[in-house]
Parts: structure tokens; sequence; C-alpha cells
């Protein structure tokens, strides 16, 4: 592949998407090149004895070759293997390839309001910049298909751009799930318990099927355990019983339809899976602290 960088127009419309793409490129490092090269724009050059701060994100996969990255929260660590390396806006850091032998780097820059709650859901944070990758290959073909667009389209810095970037951001995250300890997160945000098979069997069907009458034996009869020893490996792996996370499943659903729907709670109770009104009314109570309609009417005045 051959090197190239390029920095895209941004306007009050790829502001206002949520999340929009400044910069990409890749280049390979020979072995003693200094590094970083030349001609980018002041903002993002830096040289290794004063470090950078960005005023945006930025993600650098490093697919071979040895380098060190320091920031203020990380600290100063080397690497070797396929790397992702995360920066954050006001962060100060460095970084750059061992001379006796270069790097490949591919990177995109991006900001917006998803990336900023991206960074609050602690996916990724300062702290933890570093990423191991345990599937190079693949993460690397997923990035030259996003460099590819923007070389195609220098000019044009669409929604569907946007998209890709984020795609490519939750790609480069899963490719580095298994060593660095991101996963994709179960339902109700818990990242226990998705390592045992029965378990994450038992929350797919919880999660795809409870909008109907389903109860914890209907769940043993579908896997090739007893409901005693579904309950059991449920609750050893998640540290909560499956009606309890039946429960939780229902009391999401109905949470989304009760903000973003103005459809009647006892429609809402019957589309979340609830077998009356009176036990969503429970349910909220006892979780949330007051009935649907508080809620509804608490979460809509707090929307702008």
């Amino acid at each position: 592949m051959t090197d190239f960088h390029h920095y895209l127009p941004v306007n009050d419309d790829a502001m206002n998407w949520g999340a929009y793409l400044t910069s990409s490129g890749r280049m390979t490092i020979a072995p003693r090149q200094s590094y970083p090269p030349k001609g980018h724009p002041a903002v993002y050059h830096f040289d290794w004895r004063r470090g950078r701060v960005l005023p945006e994100f930025a993600m650098v996969f490093i697919s071979a070759g040895q380098g060190e990255f320091e920031s203020e929260e990380a600290g100063r660590r080397q690497f070797s293997d396929p790397t992702l390396l995360f920066l954050f806006p006001d962060v100060w850091h460095r970084y750059r390839p061992l001379a006796e032998t270069g790097w490949s780097e591919r990177w995109i820059c991006f900001n917006g309001e998803i990336a900023h709650r991206l960074a609050s859901l602690e996916l990724i944070s300062p702290a933890n910049a570093i990423l191991p990758v345990n599937d190079a290959a693949t993460l690397a073909r997923q990035f030259d298909a996003l460099l590819e667009q923007v070389r195609a389209n220098p000019v044009q810095n669409s929604i569907l751009l946007s998209l890709h970037g984020l795609g490519l951001i939750a790609d480069a995250l899963q490719c580095g799930s298994t060593t660095s300890g991101v996963s994709s997160a179960a339902p109700v945000g818990d990242e226990q318990g998705l390592d045992d098979p029965i378990t994450r069997q038992a929350m797919e069907i919880i999660w795809t099927h409870s909008h109907r009458p389903i109860s914890v034996n209907d769940i043993a009869k579908q896997l090739p355990v007893t409901r005693r020893t579904l309950d059991r490996r449920f609750t050893a792996a998640t540290g909560r019983s499956v009606l309890d996370e039946i429960n939780a499943c229902r009391v999401s659903r109905a949470k989304r339809l009760l903000v973003e729907t103005t459809l009647p709670i006892k429609t809402v109770s019957y589309l979340a899976g609830f077998s009356s009104i009176e036990r969503m009314r429970i349910l909220f109570v006892e979780q949330e602290g007051g009935s649907p309609s508080i809620y509804r009417q608490e979460r809509t005045q707090q929307e702008p």
C-alpha cells in the first residue's frame, strides 16, 4: 500500500452528525528513518522531545514493527506486537517506532458527541490507551477500505464516511478484545458471564424472546441442562438469576418505548413482555423509584 495522508473538510453539517473524521492516512517508517515525517499541519505535527496535545481523538494502528508510547495517564511503555494507540483530546502524549525496526501505521482522527460518549463509557480511556490486536490482518483490511474511501473522495466528509469510521472503531475494539479485556457488553451493560456457553445461550434467548411470555423452565427446555443447572451456572457467571435477567430485559425495553414513543402505558407493558401493567409498575417502582408514567415524564422533560 502506498503512503498517503489527507485532512478532511469539516463543516457545520459534519459536526452536527455527532461523529466525524478529520484526517486519515497510512505510512511505513523504515528503520532509522526520522519520525514523524514532515508535511502535516502544525496542530498534528510533533517531535519526541516535546510530544503533542490534540484537540480531538485519534486511533493509530501499528500493524508491524516495534515502538514506544507515553502519555500522562498511561505512562511510558514499549510494544512489539500489532497494537492500537488511542489518543484523547487535551491529553499530552508522544509515540515513535524503535530505530532498529521502524513500523507500519494507519490512523484516523475523529471527533464529535458520539466519540465523547464512547470515551465516557470507558471502553477506551486515557489510562488504557494501548490495545494489543489479536487479528491484525483483518483490521488492516478494514482500515484500508476506509482509507481508500477517503482517497477516492478527498473533499467529501459525508455521514456515510462518519458511519464507516464508527464501524472501524468498533471493529478495532473487537479485534483487540481478547487480549485487552475489552469486549462487547451484555445487553444490561454487564460484561461478566459471557465465557460460559450456557449463560451466553440463555442470554440470547432472553433478549430475543422475552417480549412474549417466557419462563425459566421455557429457557431451560431449549438448552442441554436442567433448570437447576441453568440457574446455578447463570447466577455463578453473572451474579443474578435468570428471572432477574428476564425482568431486566423487559424493563430496559419498556424504558426505551416510554421515552422514544408516545404509546399508551398499557401498550408499552404488552410490547415489553410484561404479563400486566401492574407487574411493570411494581418493577419500575423497585428499580427506578417511581411508576412508568413518572419515568416517562421525567425523561421526556430532560430532552432538549
